[in-house]
């Protein structure tokens, strides 16, 4: 009898954890590592054609935003940093804001400096405007919960805004 509780116990603890799991993991996943593949080649017009729009056109524009992320690689190349690799956790909640999805996605950027290796974590806040068929990205390093009220205006303030 033990054994049938402990079992149907575990079987809605799991159902439960797969229902608070967000449905879009998958492709937000593969949209982040595009984006991330598109950094890790250098490719900077391909890694903002995986930026949130609002962030390009409200920064100045595309080639004023192309000039932001060549002068972040400039600095790294000037302080001999490479970039090894970027990966990601499991993408956070889901939270309606506006006619957008937002969740926070974990990144983990992986640093080379000579022979010492380190790891910068921060979050990425991925958004879809098409009910989750694709993905841009906001990396939060470089924002904090008032300035992205001001590049999204729809901004869910539900969405816990993690400490980086």
């Amino acid at each position: 009898m033990k054994t049938i509780i402990l079992s149907i116990f575990f079987s809605v603890c799991l159902v439960i954890g797969l229902q608070a799991q967000n449905k879009y993991s998958d492709v937000i996943l593969s949209y982040a590592k595009k984006s991330a593949d598109a950094q890790l080649a250098l490719n900077i017009d391909e890694y903002l054609n995986y930026m949130h729009p609002n962030i390009i056109e409200m920064g100045g524009g595309k080639d004023l935003a192309k000039q932001a992320v060549q002068q972040q690689l400039n600095t790294y190349k000037s302080m001999n940093v490479d970039v090894v690799s970027i990966t990601h956790g499991d993408p956070g909640p889901l939270v309606q804001a506006g006619s957008e999805l937002h969740c926070i996605v974990p990144a983990t950027t992986k640093l080379a400096q000579g022979d010492a290796e380190f790891d910068s974590v921060n979050n990425w806040l991925a958004i879809s405007s098409d009910d989750g068929q694709s993905w841009a990205f906001v990396d939060m390093s470089y924002y904090d919960a008032n300035s992205l009220k001001i590049y999204l205006p729809d901004y869910n303030s539900a969405l816990v805004y993690p400490q980086n």
